[in-house]
């Protein structure tokens, strides 16, 4: 006998969260709102199960910054399959269906819409403490980054310096000082919380040329938890470095270019290491030649030589994991 399988779209906010329990059109639906936190959660458990058996409920919810991590956590303590679905799809739902405008209900409504339409092993979602665990040092250090960047604008700047006192001018150069050991402690204990919880990082790290700790502390906690699940080019799309084409329009002529969707900083460092990896890496340096004497110009070919860094991150990170289990 087959299962009924209960879809169920969820749209989180910081106080709350709307879920559509789905069975056809928008008015037959079932429609509930529970609050944000653990007795939200503990209400919404008691809805699910009187849903369905637990195992039979598929749960789809967008990505919505840290407002969905707690839902998550409690949803895996259940071993409920949910998926976290781009934005971005949702989006394109939405126009594509030709739905109305849109309020916290409807949205849970289109969510549950579009999770029906998709194979059940799609639902293998589960929270990514390893993306999370990297999000906070990152945040620390890119505002360290930014400061320095602001600070060195103005002390170069002959304007500033001419009105300044020379103790004020100390002053600054000693808090920029502080700035930069204050980065590299959040480096160092970053790395180290990183190694722990990723065992596979100095083999991955040893294995690529030309590739630091910079790059591999901005993509693998990305990537850790998914990398075995989705194929290469799944995981291209996502940090944002797969061919977007322009095959229909007024703008058939427009060049390819990446797609930039995903994590900026990842695909900045991913460049970066391009940069010194056709230095230090001879096959890649022999790749990056080849692709300029075949006419690329040379940031799409240091581009193609990101893509290939990353698929090589994916590939070695996988092959341990692999010796791993």
């Amino acid at each position: 006998m087959t299962k009924h399988i209960s879809y169920i779209g969820v749209d989180i906010a910081k106080s709350k969260f709307d879920i559509c329990l789905y069975s056809g059109n928008f008015s037959s639906c079932v429609y509930e709102s529970f609050t944000n936190d653990l007795d939200g959660f503990l209400n919404f458990s008691t809805f699910l199960k009187s849903a369905n058996d637990l195992n039979n409920i598929k749960i789809g919810m967008e990505a919505t910054s840290t407002y969905m991590i707690q839902l998550q956590k409690y949803l895996d303590t259940l071993e409920v399959s949910y998926l976290v679905i781009n934005p971005k799809k949702i989006h394109h739902y939405i126009k594509y269906m030709n739905f109305e405008s849109k309020t916290d209900k409807l949205d849970s409504y289109y969510i549950a819409s579009y999770i029906t339409k998709l194979s059940l092993d799609s639902f293998n979602s589960s929270f990514q403490t390893m993306k999370f665990l990297y999000k906070p040092y990152n945040s620390y250090i890119n505002l360290i980054i930014k400061t320095e960047t602001h600070i060195k604008g103005l002390t170069d700047s002959v304007l500033v310096n001419d009105f300044i006192s020379d103790t004020l001018k100390d002053e600054i150069l000693s808090f920029n000082e502080n700035l930069r050991k204050t980065k590299k402690k959040v480096m160092q204990e970053l790395l180290e919380v990183i190694k722990i919880s990723m065992p596979e990082y100095d083999f991955v790290k040893n294995d690529i040329i030309g590739v630091g700790d910079k790059t591999l502390l901005a993509v693998l906690p990305l990537i850790y938890d998914i990398s075995d699940k989705y194929s290469i080019k799944q995981l291209q799309s996502y940090i944002g470095l797969n061919i977007v084409y322009t095959n229909s329009g007024s703008s058939l002529n427009k060049k390819q270019h990446i797609a930039k969707t995903g994590n900026v900083e990842a695909r900045k460092m991913l460049y970066l290491a391009s940069l010194s990896a056709v230095q230090s890496n001879e096959i890649l340096k022999e790749k990056y030649e080849r692709l300029l004497a075949n006419g690329k110009p040379k940031k799409v070919a240091l581009v193609a030589i990101s893509a290939h860094i990353f698929r090589a991150i994916v590939s070695r990170l996988n092959y341990y994991k692999g010796l791993k289990s």
